[in-house]
């Protein structure tokens, strides 16, 4: 998605409808004070959402491949007044400038299947999850690149996780993940 379209799919009526943030802080069990990390955080919409939920202590590193987004993002954060965002520029493929194990979640929202090597990617999320942490993977039909649940599955189960719930319908799902034991 090029950065002059970040906001055009963020925001309106219709995606807080069907893929409102509540969503995925349902998903994510937010707790204040938690550490989490956003792969694909685009402008914003989510990330914003997820750090307002875990104020006052709690830390989103939202981590996009695109400088334009992060610039984006750092609009809305002042916007919004919100300020315990970290930017972070980095391809979810390549080795995430993070430390191993500082993330109790990592989640994204209609973006892994725009990854070229989505198992790939989900080694990395795995390196940054502390042991008893989560990923989850919300999807939306409408989205060009939609995957199956059970593709999901597959390529989390090909980078070590296993499935631990689901949530949603046809039309959109968010699935979470453990690491396997």
């Amino acid at each position: 998605m090029p950065a002059r379209m970040g906001n055009a799919i963020a925001a309106g009526p219709y995606r807080s409808k069907v893929q409102p943030p509540s969503m995925i802080i349902e998903a994510l069990d937010i707790r204040p004070g938690m550490d989490i990390i956003e792969l694909g955080c685009g402008s914003g919409y989510y990330t914003v959402a997820v750090a307002k939920a875990i104020q006052p202590a709690g830390v989103v590193f939202a981590v996009d491949i695109q400088q334009g987004m992060l610039d984006k993002l750092k609009a809305r954060m002042e916007d919004e007044g919100v300020d315990n965002i970290i930017p972070v520029l980095a391809d979810a493929e390549g080795e995430i400038p993070l430390d191993d194990g500082i993330a109790d979640a990592v989640f994204s929202v209609t973006v892994l299947p725009e990854i070229p090597n989505p198992p790939k990617a989900l080694l990395q999320v795995k390196r940054l999850l502390k042991d008893d942490g989560i990923y989850v993977n919300a999807e939306f039909l409408l989205d060009p690149d939609f995957p199956l649940r059970r593709t999901v599955v597959g390529w989390a189960k090909e980078a070590g996780f296993q499935l631990k719930s689901q949530m949603g319908n046809p039309l959109r799902h968010v699935l979470v993940f453990t690491k396997d034991e």
